[in-house]
């Protein structure tokens, strides 16, 4: 994988990419906004709505790593803590 997508998130906003993952391999997720004053947030779900992974540091871009127990569809949401900017997230394995 890679681009999995890309949008514009504003304050208190999120939107969400549904992703297809395999178990045991370890994927690392870039958010890359394009205006760094910004401060977006990760957070990436199980087909049950578990939390699996999140990146809620104050920086600008958001990363994380998860390595799934099963095969399965993953959901990623990317939300702003602040500011507006377009963005892309990626998906690496």
């Amino acid at each position: 994988m890679a681009l999995v997508g890309s949008g514009v998130v504003g304050p208190g906003l999120s939107q969400f990419f549904d992703v297809v993952l395999q178990s045991g391999v370890t994927y690392q997720v870039y958010v890359k906004p394009v205006d760094n004053s910004v401060d977006f947030d990760l957070y990436i779900y199980d087909e049950r709505g578990n939390i699996v992974a999140r990146d809620t540091t104050t920086a600008p871009d958001a990363y994380c790593n998860v390595t799934p127990l099963w095969t399965g569809p993953f959901r990623m949401e990317v939300k702003s803590a602040r500011g507006l900017s377009p963005f892309n997230i990626v998906v690496q394995a």
